[in-house]
């Protein structure tokens, strides 16, 4: 839980490419059968052509290909690929309802962060593929996203959350920090 507290106020959490859970937990439930996804998914897309493709890292997190070149094709082959492993993927599209719901849970983890000192910690927004994303600005709110203190609170907050919301898991909500 602390590696997903850590990512939560990092600089720059990404929504698609990391993910954790801890033993006994149902998030590390989430996480393990995540993980066996992104396996799955590796292997499907080595065996569609592209064998350079990268497994996935401890905790489930992804390296982000964004192009052929960085595993040793063409886009087309990257693509196909792709496109033949589709169903594999384990962080596919939130219908609207799920879209609604996870900002209802990131808004009570907010909440909890206000109640637990941090009065200027913002509500989420809606980011541009649906998913709840906060926007954290020390200068704005009043306090260092990475501090000790912020992180024992996000470890506080964290908890009884859905994996899907929390920060730092791949489907989970995206923090920007600004200055």
């Amino acid at each position: 839980m602390a590696v997903m507290a850590a990512a939560l106020l990092a600089a720059a959490c990404s929504a698609g490419l990391s993910s954790t859970g801890s033993g006994g937990s149902p998030a590390a439930g989430e996480a393990t059968s995540t993980t066996a996804q992104l396996l799955a998914y590796t292997q499907c897309m080595r065996s569609h052509g592209v064998p350079e493709y990268p497994s996935p890292g401890t905790g489930g997190q992804m390296q982000k290909i964004t192009s052929g070149q960085q595993v040793g094709v063409s886009d087309a082959q990257l693509s196909m690929a792709r496109d033949a492993c589709a169903q594999l993927w384990p962080y596919q599209d939130l219908t609207q309802a799920q879209q609604q719901q996870e900002i209802a849970d990131a808004v009570k983890f907010a909440q909890c962060m206000r109640s637990h000192g941090v009065p200027k910690f913002p509500d989420p927004t809606s980011g541009p593929n649906g998913r709840a994303e906060f926007v954290l600005s020390a200068s704005r709110d009043g306090f260092d996203p990475q501090s000790p203190q912020i992180l024992a609170k996000v470890r506080e907050c964290e908890q009884g959350l859905p994996a899907s919301v929390l920060p730092g898991s791949p489907e989970g909500v995206e923090v920007t920090t600004t200055s």
